[in-house]
């Protein structure tokens, strides 16, 4: 007990005169003496909560310290104009949320969210930035999702950007199009049009790239163009580059399409049937036939839908519910 009680005492004691050596600091402290502000900050940091490491806290650190890799916000996406209109807001306000990083290691604090103002703290000249220390994520997939919503949801991320970052939650995490949405807080809209940016012609992603357009909903629609006709897609391509295509003048080229392919579905249908009228049997069923994925299957009419917009396909080994816009109508088929 007695040692206990001592023990008790030396620690208050030696608290009682870390503060009282901070305090003189910074009461004699010059303007230039950050290093001194930087240790005083450390200790008074480990004086109220002495039981925590620097993780969950706050702390000033040299920018030299901080570094940043694997991040879903490729090089090529900072742009000037970003961070030049964020220093101005340091300039005017300072940062207002600092960077997240992952505690301490060898090189020194990881940047988890918050790369944007590090580099504009580092473009301002700052030597010293507050950063903010606390659990890493449990994985990548945590990583990766931190960082979607940040850029999401605050300063925006590139069509591109966010088209790999949503397939790899997708490819390598096995997250579906829903799950994603839900996650980062966005439409399954959103998700299915980024999606398809993966499997975009290059003419397509050039334009996004060339920042000749950022609208997704724009390089969706060509993309499904593509799909049917590549030589329309092709042309469209061309004319956004020279005089700019809007996305409803898109949309209206794919719906001709699409309609073009209907009439000829059903004067195809129309035909068959009149080859095959006699030998019909009343037992057979037609069914709609569509390809999507590269993959060939049949619209299921006796299955009620998950949601408006989608329907249920039936593939050879599987039963898949999938958005109409993904569909291309190849015809009709009969099954016994």
């Amino acid at each position: 007990m007695a040692k206990k009680q001592f023990l008790s005492r030396l620690r208050d004691q030696n608290r009682k005169s870390a503060t009282e050596a901070i305090n003189k600091v910074i009461e004699t402290k010059s303007p230039n003496e950050e290093i001194r502000d930087i240790a005083a900050h450390q200790i008074m940091t480990d004086i109220a909560r002495p039981e925590l490491e620097t993780e969950g806290q706050i702390i000033r650190v040299s920018i030299d310290e901080v570094y940043a890799e694997s991040q879903v916000r490729p090089e090529e996406d900072f742009d000037d104009s970003i961070i030049e209109g964020m220093a101005d807001t340091f300039n005017t306000v300072g940062i207002l949320t600092p960077p997240r990083c992952y505690p301490k290691d060898r090189t020194g604090y990881r940047i988890w969210m918050g790369e944007t103002r590090w580099r504009t703290a580092k473009k301002r000249g700052d030597t010293f930035i507050d950063i903010y220390v606390g659990s890493p994520p449990k994985n990548d997939k945590f990583r990766i999702i931190g960082q979607l919503i940040e850029n999401l949801q605050q300063s925006g991320l590139k069509p591109l950007a966010t088209a790999v970052a949503f397939n790899e939650l997708k490819t390598v995490h096995g997250m579906t199009g829903e799950e994603i949405a839900k996650t980062v807080g966005k439409p399954t809209s959103f998700v299915s049009k980024h999606l398809k940016l993966i499997s975009a012609p290059e003419s397509v992603t050039t334009l996004l790239k060339d920042k000749v357009t950022l609208d997704v909903d724009l390089a969706y629609t060509l993309t499904q163009i593509n799909e049917i006709n590549p030589k329309i897609a092709e042309k469209l391509v061309e004319k956004a580059r020279k005089n700019g295509v809007s996305r409803n003048e898109a949309k209206d080229e794919l719906s001709k399409i699409k309609n073009r392919d209907k009439e000829k579905i059903s004067h195809a249908k129309s035909k068959q049937v009149s080859h095959s009228k006699s030998q019909v049997n009343t037992n057979d069923v037609w069914h709609v036939q569509v390809e999507f994925d590269n993959k060939i299957g049949i619209i299921l009419t006796d299955k009620k839908p998950e949601s408006d917009g989608v329907v249920w396909v039936k593939l050879e080994n599987s039963i898949n519910s999938v958005n109409v816009d993904k569909l291309i109508v190849k015809g009709l088929v009969q099954i016994k």
